[in-house]
């Protein structure tokens, strides 16, 4: 393509991520708002049916959810970025047009019932949905589209958390699996004017009220070190366990429309049982002005993470909550129910990370002397092991708190995080997903695709074939049957002797003598083990000048047991792109051929 084209082609993606973003970021502001007066709506049925409206209200949405869920939008149902992911990596890009808006009510139901989930999942798959459809409506190629769903994921949790790196971050390294090229840029541009939107609507608001944090001494970075080999091991505990309860869920022999209100039942207990634990630990969370009350475990969990950061949480309740948080956010999730996965974790890293914190600072008062800033630290440090973004963790902390002088304690203890939970289990929380369904995400991966083919899988087990007593009529006779051009001679004791192609018919021979097949033939053919793969096979057929092969027991190179020709190898490569693509290796597709036309 001329350059003055490809110019032109970038500018028009450098101008569509920025309608991306803007689309993002308005609806990043209009999702907040309907969360929270979805929020406020159902925090009116306790008051009105006093305690058990704590039960009520989360059924009342997973019989909500379920509808939008089952019938309209399967794809809104859990947490989003695996969704995105399946539609990055093996859709290119595409995602339908009725997902964004269903998935935004879905979402503000769950979360506005008591659910336990957050608002970067369903944010970031809205986003990625308007980012496709607009790559749609503009008929982007499916580089061009892939890139407009992560621009349209990245400015969704940039507007989301107003972490315009944050969110860009993730979007790379989460979806596309590191830096692209060029499309770096559009990501860049879309995150930058959706959190230009969202703070000129809602503010320059930090997303936790957390106090000043900063390292005292050098020696703390070996406890923080701790927290995050601790953290490790508990995110692939976490992320087991959310997978195993959402197993157990769905074994359960009740409609699917019913799930959803089950596990809201099951959050209601949890949530009773938290408002009783709060009145025991003297617990009260930090809500700001407009936030209706939800209990500790409940809801995206904001109060309660500030509360832990401030250090007005004991340590029982710290344990006690973190356990609650998990085993609520499995049941809202696990039972098909429509939010994000990683406020809990964060509110669940703090928990156990605060909880830490303070056993350290009791066991080594001398060394430790801000016990919470390990509940910050933790709560990257456990969505580092769980999300297997590190990075990502590292900065969206300290841009979601403004504070950037726990850089030293973040880097060391989400990098150990990291390593243990990579070392423990090749999956992430959101790989994980995909992986029970068959779906394997491998991005930033390019392989040999006919390597992946055996030659048995392809070749012909029962080809035509020639005797080698036919005549030249004879063959020409299968050849206008056939359309062949290829065949195997065989004799009849069965013994493969030779191969014969079209162009040996005319080769010359002694006139006196009849024109038959064993005299045309080619008796020096390839011969090929049934466990060649197609590339070793082309690579033979390449070397010969043959286009041809036979296939042949090594034990008894005489029987064939199949043929095989280079349009088979083509029909293999078609095989290896289908079998990668479905198990979610980005392979682009063959863009089309430049036709001259000489008429």
């Amino acid at each position: 393509m001329p350059r003055t084209g490809i110019l032109n082609e970038r500018l028009m993606l450098y101008i569509l991520a920025g309608v991306v973003g803007l689309a993002s970021g308005l609806t990043a502001v209009l999702f907040r708002w309907l969360v929270l007066g979805v929020g406020t709506l159902f925090a009116t049925i306790p008051v009105l049916f006093g305690p058990i409206g704590w039960i009520i209200a989360p059924i009342v949405g997973g019989f909500v959810v379920a509808i939008i869920v089952v019938k309209y939008a399967p794809e809104a149902k859990g947490h989003g970025v695996p969704e995105v992911m399946v539609s990055y990596s093996t859709q290119g890009g595409k995602m339908r047009v009725r997902v964004p808006l269903l998935k935004s009510i879905a979402s503000a139901f769950s979360i506005g019932s008591g659910g336990s989930c957050g608002r970067e999942g369903p944010i970031a798959q809205i986003g990625a949905g308007l980012g496709s459809t607009i790559a749609g409506m503009a008929n982007m190629n499916r580089r061009q589209t892939k890139t407009l769903l992560v621009c349209g994921l990245a400015s969704g949790v940039s507007a989301t958390f107003n972490a315009p790196l944050g969110g860009m971050i993730f979007g790379i390294e989460v979806i596309a699996g590191g830096i692209i090229g060029f499309s770096i840029i559009p990501v860049i541009l879309s995150c930058v004017v959706a959190t230009a939107v969202s703070l000129s609507i809602l503010g320059a608001e930090v997303s936790f009220q957390a106090p000043y944090f900063s390292l005292q001494t050098p020696l703390e970075l070996v406890f923080y070190l701790i927290l995050g080999l601790l953290l490790g091991i508990g995110s692939v505990l976490w992320a087991r366990g959310f997978y195993k309860i959402e197993d157990v869920l769905d074994k359960l022999p009740v409609s699917k429309y019913l799930l959803p209100a089950i596990g809201g039942f099951l959050t209601g207990v949890l949530l009773l049982l938290t408002i009783y634990l709060e009145s025991v630990f003297d617990y009260s969370g930090l809500f700001r002005p407009e936030e209706p009350y939800f209990p500790a475990i409940g809801g995206i969990g904001y109060a309660f993470t500030d509360a832990v950061l401030i250090g007005t949480v004991t340590l029982v309740a710290l344990l006690a909550f973190g356990f609650l948080k998990a085993l609520a956010t499995s049941f809202t999730l696990g039972s098909g129910g429509s939010g994000g996965i990683f406020a809990p974790t964060l509110s669940i890293g703090a928990a156990f990370g605060g909880a830490f914190g303070l056993v350290f600072s009791f066991l080594f008062p001398w060394a430790i002397t801000q016990p919470m800033a390990f509940a910050l630290v933790g709560m990257a440090a456990l969505f580092a092991g769980s999300g297997r973004a590190p990075i990502t963790c590292i900065v969206i902390i300290m841009e979601m708190t403004n504070d950037y002088s726990l850089i030293l304690p973040l880097m060391i203890s989400v990098s150990a995080s990291f390593l243990v939970a990579s070392l423990l289990d090749e999956e992430s929380i959101y790989t994980l997903k995909l992986t029970r369904r068959g779906i394997i995400i491998r991005q930033g991966t390019h392989v040999g695709t006919l390597k992946a083919i055996g030659v048995e899988e392809v070749m012909t087990k029962n080809p035509t074939i020639l005797r080698p007593s036919m005549s030249k009529q004879d063959v020409l006779n299968i050849i206008d049957k056939t359309q062949h051009t290829k065949y195997p001679v065989v004799d009849m004791d069965g013994n493969v002797i030779g191969t014969l192609i079209t162009e040996d018919l005319y080769h010359e021979v002694e006139e006196s003598t009849e024109q038959t097949v064993q005299q045309l033939m080619n008796p020096n053919f390839l011969h090929l083990a049934p466990s060649s793969t197609m590339d070793s096979a082309l690579s033979a057929m390449m070397e010969r000048n043959e286009g041809h092969a036979v296939i042949v027991n090594p034990s008894a190179p005489a029987k064939m047991l199949g043929f095989v020709t280079k349009a088979d190898v083509l029909r293999a490569y078609e095989l290896a792109i289908f079998r990668l693509q479905q198990q979610g290796y980005d392979i682009d597709e063959i863009g089309p051929a430049e036709i001259i036309d000489v008429a």
